[in-house]
């Protein structure tokens, strides 16, 4: 049965040193342990690059930024844009570049509901403690399973894992797995700590990225650099892709900025 060929074919990755598992990884990456109660400021610019007609524009866009734990452990992000140049043609669509820039910074939350609807397995370590993590949709696993296998499979974790990697990696399977709708699989690279480095999300279309670099402010990592894959409807120009570059300095923990 090719259900079984593929759970014996496909064994945890082999470590000098055994990482966590992908569940204690998931669980770092949406709680903490630290729950103490925070405001974080800092100022940002950057540049928010659109694909038009063949040709690029460029908005430029500088404000201000604000990370809150609560009591509860859980991080809000608000960005404030103070300034927003933009070139002539880009200009009737201001409100619509301010929401791409805005929902990028505030929902950049990783989303436990995406991380939930996929059979994630790990799929590497990178040097300095790092892991690559991917996942393939839910739906996409049960099908594998009536197809294949038996029913029940539907119910263990590991089996459903192996079924992802066992889609992830053969070529042969890539017409089960990509389809239009939500994200077919996404890839992760977080470190021991769960913080977050990298997240893509593959949809039939394309992929969506983003990739955070980390400042150290009062022992805490901090946003010191995101891109970001972004895309936008615009009147008369349909769905535009474009690139986002933000850079944050001036952090300022549980202080006030003169």
């Amino acid at each position: 049965m090719i259900l079984m060929a593929v759970l014996a074919a496909v064994g945890a990755p082999a470590h000098a040193q055994d990482p966590p598992s992908v569940d204690l990884l998931l669980e770092r990456l949406f709680s903490t342990e630290d729950k103490t109660p925070y405001e974080l400021t800092a100022d940002f610019s950057g540049t928010l690059a659109l694909t038009l007609r063949g040709g690029t524009i460029t908005a430029i866009a500088v404000g201000s930024f604000t990370e809150v734990r609560r009591a509860d452990g859980v991080r809000r992000r608000k960005v404030q844009i103070t300034r927003l140049d933009l070139p002539l043609l880009l200009r009737p669509f201001s409100g619509t570049i301010r929401r791409v820039i805005e929902e990028k910074v505030e929902t950049q939350n990783e989303s436990p509901e995406t991380f939930h609807s996929h059979d994630i397995f790990m799929h590497g370590e990178l040097p300095g403690r790092r892991y690559i993590l991917v996942g393939v949709h839910k739906a996409i696993v049960d099908e594998a399973i009536d197809r294949y296998g038996k029913g029940q499979g539907k119910k263990d974790d590991d089996t459903r894992r192996r079924i992802a990697h066992w889609l992830y990696t053969t070529p042969s399977r890539r017409e089960m797995l990509v389809r239009p709708g939500p994200p077919y699989a996404l890839r992760v690279v977080l470190d021991e700590t769960g913080t977050l480095y990298e997240l893509t999300l593959f949809y039939n279309w394309g992929e969506v990225g983003t990739r955070i670099n980390y400042a150290i402010v009062n022992g805490q990592p901090v946003w010191q650099h995101v891109a970001a894959d972004a895309d936008s409807e615009l009147s008369g120009f349909g769905r535009v892709k474009g690139k986002l570059q933000l850079t944050f300095a001036n952090h300022c923990l549980n202080c006030k900025k003169s």
